[in-house]
């Protein structure tokens, strides 16, 4: 049977079980249409920005009895109703997607005992993000994007002014012990929490990874780390 795993949870530690594989749609790049008068047709611009999408699944469970059936249907609800999740399929358990939200229809009782039901998953862009780029790694080893471009956080240890370099880019950093940088976020703050974003100069965008080759440094005294977020299609 297919499993997934979401928040952290999977659905046969409840068991709740996916019917069949769902369709995965292709993720698409946000486009705009714009008229120039004048000028006969439309022209597009495409993004870098990915379009919302959505994934379809169907569940089903078993239970032993009417107490089990209706606790079984108060825990699949309890546990889709997590809203910014990621989203994990068994059979492709190296990459996650990044869910917005996930909307359950009806819970039905097919029989005494069979309960099913749809869950539509709200994507944030219908990208694969690998589970290995969540992890922290040493920038070096961070130069070789084998994927899409992706938006990395980049930790920062040390005291003091602070450059760093990526693809030709600087961005300046007044960091007192530790800064993390989100570019994805587009915020800068502390480990506590304490935002930091005056304490940069430059601009996030400027810091994503490209796919290929990249070029990355940081003034010698500090030490960096970097949270990929790898992602592909």
């Amino acid at each position: 049977m297919q499993d997934i795993e979401y928040n952290g949870k999977t659905g046969s530690s409840l068991g709740i079980y996916l019917i069949d594989r769902p369709s995965i749609p292709v993720a698409k790049k946000r486009k705009e249409e714009y008229e120039i008068p004048g000028r006969d047709g439309i022209l597009t611009r495409t993004e870098e920005n990915y379009e919302q999408s959505e994934i379809e699944m169907k569940f089903n469970f078993i239970a032993k009895d009417e107490y089990e059936w209706n606790l079984k249907a108060t825990q699949a609800k309890e546990w889709l109703a997590f809203e910014g999740g990621c989203l994990t399929f068994s059979d492709d358990s190296d990459f996650f997607y990044r869910v917005l939200s996930i909307d359950i229809s009806k819970i039905e009782r097919k029989t005494a005992r069979v309960g099913i039901f749809t869950a539509k998953a709200l994507l944030e862009s219908g990208l694969r993000y690998l589970v290995s780029g969540k992890r922290e790694i040493e920038y070096t080893a961070a130069k070789n994007n084998l994927y899409l471009l992706c938006k990395p956080v980049y930790k920062i240890t040390g005291e003091g002014a602070c450059t760093l370099m990526v693809n030709g880019k600087k961005v300046t950093a007044n960091v007192g012990q530790n800064l993390t940088i989100d570019t994805e976020l587009m915020m800068a703050y502390r480990t506590d929490g304490t935002l930091q974003n005056t304490a940069i100069t430059g601009n996030y965008d400027d810091l994503y990874l490209i796919p290929g080759s990249n070029t990355i440094s940081v003034t010698p005294a500090f030490t960096l780390k970097i949270i990929p977020n790898w992602r592909c299609l």
